[in-house]
């Protein structure tokens, strides 16, 4: 029997499974070592937590933009590889029956307008970006899409194809520019013939869009964070102590009016401290830093760059007590390489950042240098 980090409950060994505390979309699919993996969490806890916690901090429209600028700085076209849309939002002025109209960039500023019903709302899960991962499958219009390429450098259309069916791949595909190519892409019905047009004529003009936000969308994720990390990279003692306790009533508390009365420290996605994000910041990808204080142990996460928040872990030296001794460890993870640094003291990554340089990020910067895009336009 052991205790899920999660959950706290005692678990039989069968009933756990592996879990990425940095989720894999993400980039927590690092190799060939993971530091942030975690083998006990159950199934159940696994599950929920994918569907309710990390899926509307991953698809909400602050993360999904932010991951979208880092992916495009690190690429490699020559792969064709499939990248992720930039949601604009909704188009309140353009609809067809009972089916909305979302619009969408792709990787060159490709217009995309998707039709579909209305996908189910949760009181308690912030807006999403694309189809809600808590949502049933019969609950779901995939709908139609149209898609209009704005590049003329050929280069791009595999990867730009590859994107936008990889995004859309249960709805019907019409390809927007002209006559429909074979493949992937069905012949525009008669019916949608008007739509299109005015769709097309909407190219190179400016779009009005609404979109859906929610101020607390990564402050569950944010508990599951200093939950698993704390589990993974403090003493035993952790997962069963006051501090762990008080973590999981929040990450478990479903509404936001019951969250609000659990003490829980630090600041959220939308309030990090300017302080940290100017020291405790990697333009290469995620900083994952744990700050000590002597008094109490915090966890500062700055995520693509444009996302930071901070939160306590524990308030009890014994939990850290030979694991932190100096003033904080970082680690540096790079989702374009799946590769991580670290540990690394704190000092001596602010001093590689004044330019002492550390051979083990040195190392990562110079491979991301070798990224170079090629011009949209030819």
């Amino acid at each position: 029997m052991s205790i899920c980090a999660y959950c706290g409950y005692e678990k039989n060994h069968d009933e756990f499974s592996q879990e990425h505390v940095v989720p894999r979309a993400m980039g927590g699919n690092l190799h060939p070592i993971n530091p942030f993996s975690l083998n006990t969490v159950c199934k159940r806890c696994n599950s929920l937590s994918g569907s309710f916690i990390d899926g509307q901090y991953i698809r909400s429209w602050f993360t999904q933009n932010g991951k979208n600028r880092y992916f495009m700085k690190y690429i490699d076209i020559t792969q064709n590889p499939v990248l992720p849309l930039n949601y604009m939002g909704l188009l309140p002025d353009i609809s067809l029956g009972d089916k909305i109209c979302e619009f969408w960039l792709g990787p060159t500023g490709d217009t995309i307008y998707h039709f579909h019903e209305p996908y189910p709302e949760s009181i308690d899960v912030a807006p999403m970006v694309g189809v809600p991962t808590f949502a049933k499958k019969k609950e779901i219009d995939p709908g139609f899409a149209f898609l209009f390429v704005r590049s003329n450098n050929p280069v791009w259309y595999a990867s730009i194809f590859h994107s936008f069916i990889e995004q859309f791949k249960q709805a019907e595909l019409y390809w927007g520019n002209g006559p429909t190519p074979k493949g992937y892409f069905s012949d525009i019905p008669e019916a949608y013939g008007e739509l299109h047009t005015k769709l097309k004529s909407l190219n190179g003009e400016y779009h009005k869009v609404s979109v859906p936000l929610g101020v607390n969308y990564g402050d569950r994720f944010l508990v599951k964070l200093a939950l698993g990390l704390g589990t993974i990279f403090l003493n035993e003692s952790f997962v069963d102590s006051d501090s762990a306790r008080n973590l999981r009533s929040f990450l478990w508390a479903k509404e936001q009016k019951m969250r609000e009365k659990i003490d829980i420290r630090g600041q959220s996605f939308l309030s990090g401290r300017d302080d940290l994000k100017t020291v405790l910041n990697w333009d290469q990808g995620h900083v994952i830093g744990f700050i000590n204080d002597n008094n109490s142990l915090s966890l500062h996460v700055n995520f693509f760059s444009s996302q930071d928040a901070t939160i306590e872990i524990s308030s009890e030296p014994e939990h850290w007590k030979g694991k932190f001794d100096n003033l904080g460890t970082i680690y540096l993870v790079c989702p374009g390489l799946q590769k991580y640094a670290g540990p690394i003291a704190l000092e001596n990554f602010i001093a590689h950042k004044q330019g002492f340089h550390n051979k083990e990020i040195r190392d990562l910067e110079v491979a991301l240098e070798e990224y170079a895009l090629p011009p949209f336009d030819i």
